[in-house]
């Protein structure tokens, strides 16, 4: 599964349907639906925090082994780790940024539906 390309089709979806104004017909349905699919990426996000933080650790170790003991082979590992470092951040923040821009498309799902939340939340 393309995370980023489930992602930006779920976005473009919710901003369609905010254009269209088809929220005062089904605005509970959509807002149950773009809030069911933001839990399970929160989850996501969780997860790509502690692998980042974990390849960051991996990297700190990788570099006290080169201080220990230096060699050539040895100097690819934090190389590899920098690498995969690199990307988990990327994704990361794609992650981040996304989850942030859902927060407002609830907010303004809930506007248009011209009513407040029943929930309490």
């Amino acid at each position: 599964m393309n995370i980023s390309r489930y992602m930006k089709e779920h976005e473009a979806f919710v901003k369609q349907h905010l254009l269209a104004g088809d929220t005062s017909t089904d605005g509970e349905g959509l807002l149950r639906n773009h809030e069911r699919i933001l839990a399970a990426m929160q989850h996501e996000r969780l997860i790509h925090l502690l692998v980042t933080l974990a390849f960051g650790i991996f990297l700190l170790v990788s570099l006290c082994i080169v201080q220990l003991f230096p060699s050539p082979v040895v100097y690819l590992l934090p190389g590899l780790f920098f690498i995969m470092l690199i990307f988990y951040v990327a994704h990361y923040f794609f992650l981040e940024n996304t989850i942030q821009r859902w927060y407002e498309l609830t907010d303004e799902i809930v506007k248009k539906m011209g009513t407040g939340r029943s929930d309490g939340a």
